[in-house]
């Protein structure tokens, strides 16, 4: 799940599954992190347990291959006739020399292959970014620790306004996600997302550090001053 990296218990999906076939209801899967799982085995998604095809599973190779090439799929079960309808009266068609080229790298097995070393470094980025994290942040952050993706969700102590902290840190060219985005109530305003998608070198330690001092800061005063370096990450 996005922001939070965590995923639905196989017990709990299965309960989902069979709730939505007693009221017939229909259910989008949108798994577009699906295969940037951490661990050996892949978790179990719901159109494996779908038996009636109700489930509309959507992935795409936009998160784990290159966003620019903009093609994704879906396994519609029974609405596979009314999607096929909707795609041809909105979009048309989609480009196919990529199409082409990219079903032969995955007949070829290279799709695979990049995804076992995707996996692998994202994995030791996220250990990396948390390390950084605790190491950085005041007493009173929290982690969600991710099972896959390439996001990392920090709460942090109540009196940090998220908001505020996007502000100062997108003024010294650092960029991450305050909580309040990912709400229609806007909560989750101590809140932030990082990102670990992107090699954790030393410009990205020193963001980790300069966040955390500035998390800090408003934690124990209520506010910021201007930081005299410019950080980026």
């Amino acid at each position: 799940a996005n922001p939070t990296g965590s995923h639905v218990p196989d017990a709990r999906r299965r309960a989902l599954i069979e709730l939505l076939d007693r009221h017939d209801v229909p259910l989008i899967e949108d798994d577009v992190y699906a295969e940037l799982y951490f661990g050996a085995d892949a978790p179990l998604c719901s159109k494996a347990v779908d038996p009636n095809g109700r489930v509309m599973h959507v992935s795409s190779f936009s998160k784990c291959l290159a966003p620019g090439y903009r093609i994704g799929w879906v396994a519609a079960g029974r609405y596979a006739g009314l999607i096929q309808r909707q795609k041809l009266s909105t979009s048309l068609a989609t480009t196919v020399p990529v199409q082409i080229a990219l079903a032969d790298y995955l007949k070829q097995g290279g799709y695979e292959n990049h995804l076992r070393h995707l996996r692998r470094t994202l994995a030791a980025h996220e250990a990396a970014l948390v390390e950084a994290v605790e190491a950085h942040f005041p007493e009173g952050t929290r982690l969600a620790r991710p099972a896959g993706g390439y996001f990392l969700w920090v709460e942090l102590p109540r009196q940090v306004d998220a908001l505020a902290l996007h502000r100062q840190a997108l003024a010294q060219g650092i960029s991450l996600a305050p909580g309040p985005i990912f709400s229609a109530k806007r909560e989750f305003g101590h809140c932030i997302r990082l990102n670990f998608g992107h090699p954790f070198d030393a410009r990205a330690r020193d963001a980790v550090a300069s966040l955390g001092r500035w998390v800090c800061e408003q934690a124990s005063t209520g506010g910021f001053s201007v930081p005299i370096e410019n950080s980026t990450g």
